[in-house]
């Protein structure tokens, strides 16, 4: 039976996203986002021109799991949790190219083990978050349900859609992204001159 999470990455992704995230909730009050949205944007265009010009490109299945790439994935899921913390983005946009790229993962293990990280990182930051006062908890609830919901038909059309076709638009979705922290820091960055 072929699973869309492989348990070991999404392991050692979730423990480096919590504690991550943790860090990256207790650092928000200290750090001033317009920097960190200038880094994430130019970071998310990197990885989007990647994956468009290696839109064909499929991890081999063939998971890596040396110690060396088990760091690494702790690594990965550490940063991708501290900036979820910070800027209160979904660590997948750069977890999945990723392990597609570096760690031989299927395009459907990288988004299904990139899922199963999302969800220790979110409570873990979201707690900190909590206790800051920074959290609209109807908002929240209200979007969570919905996207549980609505996730059911993402991963039956992840699982069917061709593997060129899902980089490209997983590329143009980060490039999307990316335009709206830019515009964000952009923002940001006027309000800090005045």
């Amino acid at each position: 039976l072929h699973s869309g999470v492989v348990w070991i990455p999404a392991l050692m992704l979730s423990i480096g996203s919590v504690i991550g995230s943790y860090i990256g909730a207790r650092l928000l009050k200290f750090i001033p986002s317009v920097y960190l949205m200038w880094g994430f944007a130019a970071l998310l265009i990197g990885l989007a021109v990647r994956l468009l010009f290696d839109a064909g490109e499929q991890g081999s299945g063939d998971v890596a799991t040396s110690w060396p790439a088990l760091l690494g994935m702790l690594g990965l899921g550490f940063g991708a949790g501290l900036l979820a913390g910070l800027l209160g983005v979904g660590g997948g946009i750069l977890v999945v190219p990723l392990l597609v790229i570096a760690f031989g993962l299927t395009n459907v293990e990288a988004k299904g083990t990139s899922l199963v990280m999302m969800i220790p990182a979110g409570i873990s930051g979201s707690i900190v978050n909590f206790k800051n006062k920074l959290v609209d908890v109807q908002a929240g609830v209200t979007i969570g349900l919905v996207a549980a919901a609505v996730s059911y038909a993402g991963v039956a059309v992840a699982v069917i859609m061709p593997s060129v076709l899902s980089n490209v638009r997983f590329a143009l979705l980060m490039l999307y992204t990316a335009g709206q922290f830019i515009v964000r820091a952009y923002r940001a960055s006027r309000l800090l001159d005045h």
